[in-house]
């Protein structure tokens, strides 16, 4: 996982931002790597701030949040979830839904 951009332990990090990402993983997950690489993409595009935490450290978020499976994508405002993306699918499918 690319740990330049991870914010381990502060999800709320940027909950005051009108728009902000949390990107939940777990490091034995190969769709995740790939994943991360399509929004590292997107987002260079985007540059919106945005946590990247493995959820293995973090049970209590995924149970309040009902984090179905990994990888998971919030679009935030103001600390409140806008959108989820599960299955990112490609870069121009993930610059859609995050505009």
């Amino acid at each position: 996982m690319n740990v330049t951009n991870q914010r381990q332990g502060k999800i709320d990090e940027y909950i005051n931002e009108d728009k902000y990402l949390i990107f939940g993983y777990t490091p034995t997950c190969g769709t995740c790597k790939v994943s991360e690489r399509m929004l590292d993409i997107a987002n260079e595009i985007l540059n919106l701030p945005i946590t990247k935490i493995d959820l293995n450290f973090h049970p209590d978020f995924s149970q309040t949040q009902e984090i179905q499976s990994v990888p998971v994508l919030m679009l935030m405002s103001k600390g409140k979830e806008q959108k989820r993306i599960y299955a990112f699918q490609s870069v121009p499918n993930l610059l859609e839904n995050l505009k």
